[in-house]
């Protein structure tokens, strides 16, 4: 499993699109390429990233495929139409549990 950190802010006064590009294109974008988007958070007083989202596909050659794909980059272009402030960051996570 592979975990993908996604930080942007929300432009000014683009709250409305911003929100149907996300649930009508983003999400949809990114299950086709395989990523999965799990969670978002909106932070929403004190200072930092607006957004955090979690993106997680089944391993790590699979997310980078996911990342350096047309369509990935495509999404990542039309996002940026309602965002700033943009950046991503690739998590292995080789961890496996044991039993108890």
């Amino acid at each position: 499993m592979s975990t993908i950190f996604f930080y942007w802010d929300i432009k000014p006064e683009k709250d409305k699109e911003y929100m149907d590009f996300i649930f009508n294109d983003y999400i949809p974008s990114m299950a086709r390429v395989g990523i999965s988007v799990t969670d978002g958070w909106l932070k929403v007083a004190g200072e930092g990233t607006q957004i955090i989202a979690l993106g997680e596909s089944d391993d790590y050659t699979t997310a980078r495929t996911a990342l350096q794909s047309r369509e990935f980059r495509a999404t990542e272009g039309r996002l940026m139409q309602f965002v700033e402030n943009y950046s991503k960051h690739l998590a292995r996570r080789d961890i496996k549990s044991e039993e108890r």
